[in-house]
């Protein structure tokens, strides 16, 4: 086995790593969500909303990242949407100027759009 051959297989094997760490923070973010609640007035049916976004999309998170790491086909393209919708969300924390949250977002949705796509790619040449 060649040294790129195994900088290839850490780098892939590192994709569910970055998504149960996505789904985690996601998670926090609704639970973060819930204590706002509690300590501000707002109107109610958009903050729901918001919430229960937060617990769906960090339950498929968990999901896809679990798809991944068992080598599941199917779980490759929705985590690349996943990932496409967070780099449009980084967008809008860039224009607000929200540096510190921004960044993190684009690498992390970044890289693993990127090592998916690559790693789609390397499958077809298997079949």
């Amino acid at each position: 086995m060649s040294t790129g051959e195994t900088q290839e297989n850490w780098i892939f094997r590192q994709l569910p790593v970055l998504l149960f760490m996505e789904s985690f923070l996601v998670f926090v973010l609704g639970l973060y969500m819930v204590a706002l609640g509690f300590t501000h007035d707002k109107a109610w049916l958009p903050y729901l909303s918001v919430t229960a976004f937060a617990f769906v999309g960090s339950a498929a998170l968990f999901a896809l990242a679990r798809g991944v790491k068992s080598g599941k086909r199917w779980a490759n393209s929705p985590a690349i949407l996943a990932n496409l919708i967070a780099l449009g969300v980084a967008k809008y924390q860039f224009e607000a100027g929200a540096y510190w949250l921004a960044v993190p977002i684009s690498v992390t949705a970044l890289t693993v759009v990127i090592v998916l796509l690559i790693k789609i790619k390397g499958s077809e040449k298997l079949h």
